[in-house]
């Protein structure tokens, strides 16, 4: 009973804006902030953390539009719509404050843009090959990096890439906007 009263007191102190109450992991009670930071965040405090993560999730694997499945690319295709198609093939990997159209990250979708660029006289044709051939070997590490430099090439303003999306985001950008 001592202990429902107890927890009934902090959660009531917490919801009215009163002192830091964390429950320590050896069952003692303390206000003391610096004792908070030894033992880590609070329960409260691990709640809002948690919702945020899952906010951001859903925000960074909804459905964006303008959604193309197929690259549309030909052998005249210009470095510009080349990078727009790798642009758009990035936003199924990674975090971004905004993203608008995305293409599919597959290797059917990586082999053609590798077999326009490896025969194209393009100006960035080392830099898109090496960043393909990344690509083609499953390595998607540097995908926030490689968004970025074609953002950059667009002369992007916002949306500048932050990370990258885990395989369970991955899979729910796949599912919200290709399936």
């Amino acid at each position: 009973m001592k202990k429902v009263l107890i927890i009934i007191t902090a959660v009531i102190a917490i919801l009215v804006g009163g002192t830091y109450l964390t429950f320590t992991i050896i069952g003692k009670w303390s206000s003391d902030k610096s004792t908070n930071e030894v033992n880590g965040p609070s329960i409260v405090e691990t709640v809002a953390q948690e919702q945020d993560a899952e906010a951001e999730s859903k925000e960074q694997t909804k459905f964006i539009g303008g959604i193309q499945y197929d690259t549309g690319l030909t052998a005249d295709s210009t470095q510009d719509a080349v990078i727009d198609v790798m642009h758009k093939m990035t936003h199924q990997k990674v975090k971004a404050e905004d993203k608008w159209g995305a293409t599919p990250m597959s290797q059917d979708t990586i082999s053609q843009v590798y077999e326009i660029v490896s025969t194209s006289k393009f100006e960035r044709k080392k830099d898109l090959l090496e960043i393909l051939d990344r690509w083609k070997n499953g390595d998607f590490s540097k995908a926030d990096d490689d968004h970025n430099y074609f953002w950059s090439y667009q002369g992007g303003t916002i949306g500048k890439a932050y990370g990258t999306l885990n395989q369970d985001e991955e899979n729910e950008f796949i599912k919200n906007n290709f399936e």
